[in-house]
């Protein structure tokens, strides 16, 4: 069984905005408990239009840490920053690796991938790693194109 709290927790960490969402309606308006097997979910009718509210109020801070790429001035490396702005990440970069008038690119999509970190050798996604971190932005590592190893730096 999985419990509503566990399939909150799964789609707030991956940013999952419409399922986050529906269930915080549905366990504010008591409809049914934190405890109970999220299959109690499809027997819910749920306001949609409040839902909709609550997302484009974005009462759960979905999705406001982002995943940023950045070419690096070495052919085929990229660095990758977490945190909320392109400009955040462009500012990190420059201040630490000393290199201006690099391409930043919104890169969400690799954050389900598992990449490998060659430091501890930890194999996550970024979903996962990014709930360790407290402070935003952070530079997270340089990948190689085509490539899932993480290097803390080149």
């Amino acid at each position: 069984m999985i419990t509503v709290e566990e399939l909150f927790d799964y789609a707030v960490d991956t940013d999952i905005s419409l399922t986050a969402h529906s269930i915080f309606w549905a366990i504010t308006n008591r409809k049914l408990r934190m405890d109970e097997d999220s299959e109690k979910l499809k027997e819910i009718e749920f306001d949609q239009e409040a839902i909709q509210q609550s997302m484009k109020e974005n009462t759960l801070c979905i999705g406001e840490i982002k995943l940023f790429v950045v070419e690096s001035k070495q052919p085929n490396w990229y660095a990758f920053y977490l945190g909320k702005k392109e400009a955040d990440a462009y500012q990190l970069h420059s201040e630490t690796f000393r290199e201006t008038g690099v391409k930043v690119t919104h890169a969400d999509r690799l954050m389900p991938n598992l990449l490998t970190f060659v430091e501890s050798g930890i194999e996550e996604s970024l979903y996962e790693y990014r709930k360790r971190i407290v402070q935003f932005p952070v530079y997270v590592g340089h990948v190689e194109a085509g490539k899932r190893l993480v290097h803390r730096a080149l």
